[in-house]
């Protein structure tokens, strides 16, 4: 909620905290008593998708409004990672707690880790569709060309779900040239990920095009002092020189 108040100063969060909540209600009112993990991920899988018509934005698939939860409640359609925020958010509130997010290259995915058997890989985005780790595999493999690796299916902590719904924004963003909004999100990235060579140069660009030598030059001295792999260090100083 708090990133879609960042380009929505009027939102009012209560009233969408609010709507989660009526949610859950009903969610746990068509629990049978003493229900298990598994007819809770069943009831609520059900309750999001069939009931309620939430699916994945196919036709709009790049539209600012499917990264805004708010924007997801009202249309009940979004993106991978924001359908699995709702899904993930509902799950914790009727006490299914072994289920987490998985930020696959591509494509997000939520985990359901029962108390005994295997894990499921669950594609939010596909009406809460089971995906197997050959179907996993080929969807890694249809965005980078390689092979899913064991590392990717590890549980995304809240920090790391936020970092990539602004990166996602970012995304957006620069197409469009928006500068101020390139670099509202760069912001919020580098202060929760201060380690990212990547965004930490792309936002001394940008500063350098909306005139902010100050700032730029702080994050080309950062760059030049860790001597990220990933950035040509020649290029960097020339460009830190220059300033």
């Amino acid at each position: 909620m708090l990133i879609s108040k960042l380009d929505n100063a009027e939102l009012d969060i209560e009233a969408y905290r609010g709507q989660l909540g009526e949610m859950a209600r009903e969610l746990v009112a068509r629990l049978p008593a003493k229900a298990g993990e598994a007819a809770k991920l069943s009831t609520l899988t059900n309750y999001l998708f069939a009931e309620n018509g939430f699916h994945g934005s196919r036709s709009d698939y790049h539209n600012r409004a499917n990264s805004y939860i708010n924007e997801v409640l009202d249309d009940r359609e979004g993106l991978p990672i924001t359908l699995a925020v709702l899904f993930l958010e509902l799950s914790r509130r009727i006490g299914l707690d072994n289920v987490a997010g998985v930020s696959l290259p591509g494509h997000f995915v939520v985990k359901y880790v029962p108390k005994k058997g295997s894990e499921q890989l669950i594609d939010v985005f596909d009406n809460g569709k089971p995906l197997s780790r050959a179907e996993a595999n080929d969807l890694v493999m249809s965005y980078t060309e390689a092979p899913l690796k064991d590392e990717q299916l590890k549980a995304a902590s809240k920090r790391d779900i936020v970092i990539r719904m602004l990166q996602n924004l970012l995304r957006l963003a620069q197409p469009q040239e928006s500068t101020a909004d390139s670099l509202r999100y760069l912001d919020l990235i580098v202060a929760l990920a201060p380690d990212a060579p990547l965004e930490r140069y792309s936002r001394a660009l940008l500063r350098l095009r909306a005139g902010d030598q100050p700032g730029a030059k702080q994050d080309l001295k950062w760059l030049l002092d860790t001597q990220p792999a990933e950035i040509d260090l020649e290029r960097l100083m020339e460009l830190y020189h220059s300033l």
